[in-house]
């Protein structure tokens, strides 16, 4: 059985590099968007995420449209705000509620853990508000395939009765 709690994310200032592409590339992605981190001297302070808010399945494999990104500590480099830079968007991301699920292993079984927070919202009366979030927990590089997890994000507004 795949647990679903509600957390909140707090404000958070993010780095990231928009993609039309296949996701399979993601691990490509991910250290792209950490060498551009660092070579514009910002600080990570989190795991990478990948976000998507189109079905994977209905979009040819190479016309997938997600960002690849990582919480950041600050904008500022030199003193000024650092805006784009390059591919190298910067946003700030204001604190939000979600629904999150633990998924162990590979994504051929992601539908099921996405599935499992979907039907958590409808019965506990949560409204879906925004794109998909998979938070990309590190491994060991010798770590199998199976034994990899992600922490896949909601985003939800509570619309159920008021509560204490």
């Amino acid at each position: 059985m795949i647990e679903v709690i509600e957390k909140k994310i707090p404000d958070q200032k993010v780095a990231y590099v928009p993609h039309i592409d296949s996701f399979s590339k993601l691990p490509e992605f991910i250290k792209e968007v950490g060498d551009l981190i660092a070579e514009n001297k910002f600080e990570a302070i989190g795991f990478p995420y990948g976000s998507y808010d189109n079905d994977l399945e209905e979009h040819a494999e190479t016309d997938q449209i997600f960002e690849v990104g990582m919480p950041i500590k600050d904008f500022y480099n030199d003193g000024k705000p650092a805006g784009r830079i390059g591919k190298l968007g910067l946003k700030e991301v204001a604190e939000h509620t979600v629904l999150a699920a633990r998924h162990k292993g590979s994504h051929k079984n992601f539908d099921k853990t996405i599935k499992a927070i979907v039907d958590y919202s409808i019965k506990n009366q949560y409204d879906i508000v925004g794109p998909i979030t998979e938070i990309y927990i590190p491994a060991d590089p010798d770590t199998p395939v199976e034994e990899t997890e992600t922490e896949v994000q909601l985003p939800v507004i509570y619309m159920g009765p008021k509560r204490d």
